[in-house]
């Protein structure tokens, strides 16, 4: 009877966990989806309240800022913009942590949306990642197989991301070779 007590307090300690790992998911999303109105909010709280909190915020709106110019410059640099992140944390021990994650955005005029799932296993000193369940989905017709030619076997997200810019690079070499003739095919018949 006293071991049946014992596993029911773990079930519950372990529901209490995932819990609070979601709670904190569902807060970096809303941070996400709302941060510059939480900004602006937080700013005016801080104002109220005055002195060293004014400091704390300057000192977050600062760091915001930064992380906002490093995602503008990788989007730059990689081509690829993100729209959309969610995560959902489905796991989580002292030794295992599983986290759903969705991401969505463009390269060039590809849409595209990622969802996979990662396991992070602490073991002695090294964390171990692996990505498991991926699925790729990327808009329009003609490219329906692309995520299946890609990676969903190797499940690589470097390879993925490396080939959508790839792929997104040729299609606009494409459509500007398409453009390129059919300006000169009507320049002919004029």
């Amino acid at each position: 009877m006293e071991q049946k007590y014992e596993e029911e307090i773990q079930m519950l300690e372990q529901e209490i966990e995932m819990l609070e790992a979601e709670q904190e998911e569902t807060l970096r999303s809303i941070f996400i989806e709302h941060g510059d109105r939480l900004q602006r909010e937080l700013k005016s709280v801080c104002e109220e309240r005055g002195g060293a909190q004014k400091h704390t915020l300057s000192k977050l709106i600062t760091e915001v800022r930064e992380l906002e110019k490093d995602l503008r410059r990788q989007t730059e640099i990689n081509g690829i913009a993100l729209n959309e992140c969610f995560v959902k944390t489905l796991h989580k021990s002292e030794r295992k942590l599983v986290q759903q994650l969705r991401l969505a955005g463009h390269c060039s005029v590809l849409l595209f949306q990622v969802e996979f799932a990662v396991t992070e296993i602490q073991e002695d000193d090294a964390l171990l990642r692996r990505v498991t369940e991926l699925n790729i989905v990327v808009d329009g017709v003609e490219f329906k197989d692309f995520s299946a030619f890609v990676v969903e076997d190797t499940k690589d997200l470097l390879l993925f991301f490396r080939t959508l810019r790839t792929f997104s690079e040729r299609c606009e070499e494409r459509r500007q070779t398409f453009q390129h003739f059919q300006v000169t095919s009507n320049r002919s018949k004029g």
